[in-house]
């Protein structure tokens, strides 16, 4: 006498396998969502910190280009002991913040030479993430001061 088997062993396998192949699929997309997200985060930070980058620029080249001048127009700065640079602080969002609040994520390093009897003043402008200790963004910049 024969017995028959029934195909429900190989149906199991067939499911297994397939719900096996859709965990694998649902891994990967999770993974490139995650990534891509990651990736939107920095290019908005690295768009945020050119234009305040340039902005400071256009505020140097647009005044006087001492310090005290420049600072006039970013309220909240912080300048150095020695006149020579100041900070601004940011939030996450790139909203202009004190330097010891608590919600401060990101620095801005603004250092101005201005060397006696040079007629060219240099400003470097250094956007760093607080919390990860990371430079974002670098810019230079140089402006011509012409002899009264």
């Amino acid at each position: 006498m024969k017995r028959r088997t029934s195909g429900t062993s190989l149906f199991l396998m067939e499911l297994i396998i397939t719900i096996m192949f859709f965990s694998v699929a649902c891994a990967v997309c999770v993974q490139s969502f995650v990534t891509s997200k990651i990736l939107d985060d920095r290019t908005k930070e690295l768009n945020s910190s050119v234009n305040i980058a340039q902005g400071l620029c256009d505020a140097m080249r647009g005044t006087e280009g001492s310090i005290y001048s420049i600072t006039a127009v970013y309220r909240g700065a912080v300048v150095g002991e020695d006149d020579s640079y100041f900070q601004l602080y940011f939030d996450k969002n790139f909203k202009s913040v004190g330097p010891m609040d608590q919600s401060a994520v990101y620095v801005c390093d603004v250092s101005l030479d201005n060397r006696p009897g040079s007629s060219i003043e240099k400003m470097d402008v250094v956007i760093s993430d607080l919390k990860e200790f990371r430079e974002i963004y670098t810019l230079s910049a140089t402006k011509y001061i012409a002899d009264n």
